[in-house]
Parts: C-alpha cells; sequence; structure tokens
C-alpha cells in the first residue's frame, strides 16, 4: 500500500485532471446542459413550424 502513496508513481489523469485534482468544473457542466437544452429548443421550434404549417395548409383546403 505504500507503494500506492508513492511519490514516485506516475499520477493518473481523472477527469481531465490528477488524483489531487478533485473539484469538478461545473462550469463544463453547466455549458453541456445549456448546449443540449438549446438543441432540444430548436428541435421543438422546428417541430412547432411544421405543425403550425400543416395546420394553415388544411385550413386553406377546407375553405
Amino acid at each position: 500500500m505504500a507503494k500506492w502513496f508513492s511519490k514516485g508513481q506516475a499520477k493518473r489523469r481523472v477527469l481531465g485532471g490528477t488524483n489531487s485534482d478533485h473539484e469538478l468544473d461545473y462550469g463544463e457542466f453547466y455549458t453541456a446542459y445549456v448546449k443540449a437544452k438549446q438543441k432540444d429548443m430548436s428541435r421543438q421550434r422546428q417541430q412547432v413550424q411544421r405543425v403550425s404549417s400543416k395546420i394553415k395548409k388544411e385550413q386553406r383546403h377546407r375553405s
């Protein structure tokens, strides 16, 4: 076990840092969250536009 704590051992990379770098990058998590939400909003906007145009076409055909 002493060998595991030895300073000569190469440091392992964990989440872009070393074992001693235990803090999470919340800014990175938030940025990924916002990008996913923006993508979802864009997709929903496109779906609403398609449905809206379809409804308008159907209403024109009925009139």
